[in-house]
């Protein structure tokens, strides 16, 4: 009994302990029965992605960052050469369509009289002053001065006048502006975006934060921004009309003109209601709906080259290789496109268009993961 406790059941443990290290040592390192290349990976060729055209719903909504801005004040000008005379108003009035605002004072000019024909105007004329007047009028008579009320045009708050009154002014100085209290929401879109929007909705939802519900602004419109295009052929015939217009562009001005509306891209414009309360510049989100379609055939944008009316996507064949067919496009909620004709449900299409293959995320950690931003190559 001392032998067994002193010598067999030690090297019976052991023994246990050396075979459970050889099963999982096999277990670990045991060669798989299928471990050889397959013919994808021999070929070094990634395999290629393909989907299924299935039917679903598709909705277009785009989403803008912009801004409330208080509508351009309208400019009032004197309209005639003289003096003010009077002021009806005074800076902050409100005032309405029609109201006037202002008088100028223009000196009268004595008209040369008409060359009397023996009939009734040349009596009249005579009677003023005699034969001089009839003759050519008596310098020494002075003109009578006109008056002229300049009004109002639309509804609006009096600004700031620019002259006092007794100033002299011209028909096109300007002497006040009538502060407008109507509203319109701005919001820039990228250009590609605008190949989302078939048509244009009338009204768009605007979201304040930390202000009223959201609402709906109307009269809903696109604004290009400023062409470059044209400015710059109307200034270079301008040029070539006039000679002293080279000067201008000596300075540097004419290019300071064309690269003004450079930085100025297309914009979303709307009015806001007269009974929603808003103030100039504050932030807002503009949402368009610009449609929806239910039960169609739907591929993601990754698929199909060309995303506005026509395009192609490369469909499966029998034989396994890809080929081009033109489609229809509809509508583009940014991940997925409506295809409206030219796939049936079931086809199988590539998930990319070729060559537009998504790089390997561990190639992308390589070269621009190696050299820091900004470095050319």
């Amino acid at each position: 009994m001392h032998i067994f406790r002193r010598a067999v059941l030690p090297l019976a443990f052991l023994l246990v302990l050396i075979l459970i290290a050889v099963f999982l040592g096999w277990i670990a390192f045991k060669p798989a029965a299928d471990d050889e290349f397959d013919d994808v990976g021999a070929s070094g060729e990634p395999a290629e992605s393909t989907i299924t055209a299935e039917r679903g719903d598709i909705s277009n909504t785009i989403e803008v960052k912009g801004r409330i801005n208080v509508d351009s004040p309208t400019a009032v000008k004197a309209d005639h050469d003289g003096v003010v005379n009077h002021l009806f108003v005074k800076p902050g009035d409100e005032v309405f369509k029609g109201a006037e605002l202002f008088q100028v004072r223009s000196e009268g000019e004595q008209e040369a009289p008409e060359e009397p024909d023996g009939g009734s105007d040349g009596a009249e004329t005579a009677d003023s002053d005699g034969g001089d007047e009839a003759s050519g009028g008596d310098p020494s008579t002075p003109a009578k001065p006109k008056y002229h009320s300049v009004i109002a045009a639309e509804d609006g708050t009096v600004g700031d006048f620019s002259v006092e009154q007794g100033d002299t002014v011209s028909a096109d100085t300007q002497v006040t502006e009538l502060l407008k209290k109507t509203f319109t929401a701005k919001a820039p879109i990228k250009a590609t975006d605008l190949y989302r929007v078939q048509e244009l909705p009338d009204t768009a939802n605007i979201a304040i934060d930390e202000g009223p519900k959201p609402f709906d602004c109307t009269g809903l419109r696109l604004d290009q921004g400023p062409g470059t295009a044209s400015a710059s052929s109307s200034t270079s015939e301008e040029e070539s009309e006039d000679p002293g217009a080279e000067s201008a562009g000596d300075d540097g001005s004419a290019a300071e003109g064309s690269e003004g509306g450079s930085g100025d891209g297309p914009q979303l414009i709307c009015a806001i209601p007269d009974d929603v309360t808003v103030y100039n510049s504050l932030d807002l989100t503009m949402t368009i709906d610009a449609g929806e379609a239910k039960d169609v055939i739907v591929v993601p944008v990754t698929a199909v080259r060309g995303l506005t009316e026509k395009g192609s996507v490369w469909v499966t064949g029998d034989d396994g290789k890809s080929e081009e067919r033109e489609v229809e496009i509809g509508l583009n909620d940014g991940s997925m496109v409506e295809v409206k004709s030219g796939l049936e449900e079931g086809e199988e299409i590539d998930e990319f268009v070729p060559g537009t293959e998504p790089e390997d995320e561990s190639s992308e950690g390589g070269m621009d993961g190696e050299f820091g931003e900004g470095e050319d190559w």
